[in-house]
């Protein structure tokens, strides 16, 4: 038998959710980012994210740890930051 395991289950609201957003590297994203995610927690700043550059530089990772009032915010906030074409990515 081949099971494939269930994704841990979140409870809300969740006080340390991670949120990945996997972009272009340049100037415009991490306001982009940062104006979308502190609508649903604010404390989110630009100065609170690790940053992980491409090996060529030309991609950024912006992780952030945040409050997630509820699943449907999370959804949200995912259709929000994929309107950027510079985000490619939000995990």
């Amino acid at each position: 038998m081949n099971k494939t395991p269930e994704a841990p289950k979140i409870e809300f609201p969740c006080e340390s959710y991670v949120i990945k957003v996997v972009g272009d590297n340049h100037p415009e994203l991490k306001p982009f980012v940062t104006d979308v995610l502190s609508q649903y927690d604010e404390r989110v700043h630009i100065d609170c994210y690790k940053e992980n550059p491409s090996k060529n530089g030309r991609f950024v990772s912006l992780t952030v740890r945040m409050r997630i009032e509820k699943l449907d915010d999370l959804r949200q906030l995912h259709e929000e930051l994929k309107v950027s074409a510079s985000v490619k990515m939000v995990l």
